[in-house]
């Protein structure tokens, strides 16, 4: 049966991502990034592409907010995977908790409040995914333990999905606030987003990202999904690998 684990991290209280936040997230996403639901499906095809014909899988899920990354397993007749989902934000999850009930998806998943290194060691999961995280990691060393940390909980060949902010472009970032005004976000809410944009540092290249990714034994990285400069990659667990 579902359950939270009750030992929270630390940092369990999230800036941003507070209960404030939690409720409004899902429709802010999906103005926020063009193509949000699109994503969000590909993931789930491309781990279901790579684990097909298992009738048993157990996936985990950093970062898992409110859970809208697992609804599209629901079409995908799957019903012997189980689920771990890792946020620091107590608020999130209980969105996500909420959620996965209503949909049927609670009885197998496991909801984790707190960083993933605060995540019990148990068995190798068969796959990963992990969306919207590593550019908020300050630092390349972090961004690398946070990858180390993924790996070490995989098994050897397993998929992982993987996705962040990739470059910064000011022709593409006007492209992105130029729809943002479109979709009717008021110009002093454009201003503390583009404020807070400049304090997150992205990972500056498609090769950068490839590189990190070589680092932690991920390999033959492909995109997935594309959205201005988010973007989606399918990698694989390979241990023996560069570290």
């Amino acid at each position: 049966m579902a359950h939270e684990h009750l030992t929270h991290s630390a940092h369990h209280i999230v800036p941003g991502f507070g209960a404030d936040r939690a409720a409004h997230y899902d429709a802010q996403a999906a103005i926020n990034l063009a193509g949000a639901q699109a994503m969000y499906e590909l993931g789930v095809s491309a781990l279901t592409a790579q684990l097909d014909g298992q009738e048993a899988a157990s996936l985990l899920f950093v970062g898992m907010g409110t859970g809208t990354e697992l609804m599209p397993y629901l079409r995908f007749d799957v019903p012997g995977w189980r689920f771990t989902g890792v946020d620091p934000s107590e608020a999130m999850l209980d969105v996500a908790r909420k959620r996965l009930e209503a949909e049927g998806l609670l009885s197998r998943t496991h909801l984790h409040v707190g960083e993933l290194r605060t995540l019990p060691p148990g068995p190798l999961f068969d796959g990963a995914q992990m969306v919207g995280v590593l550019h908020h990691v300050e630092g390349e060393e972090a961004r690398l333990e946070l990858l180390r940390e993924v790996t070490r909980r995989l098994k050897p060949g397993a998929p992982f999905v993987v996705g962040c902010r990739v470059g910064n472009n000011p022709e593409l970032t006007n492209v992105e606030f130029r729809r943002l005004r479109a979709h009717g976000i008021p110009s002093e809410a454009l201003e503390h987003r583009r404020k807070r944009m400049t304090e997150i540092r992205p990972i500056e290249s498609d090769e950068a990202m490839f590189a990190m990714l070589a680092r932690t034994s991920l390999v033959a990285p492909r995109p997935i999904f594309v959205s201005l400069q988010f973007k989606v990659f399918l990698t694989r667990f390979e241990p023996g690998g560069m570290r």
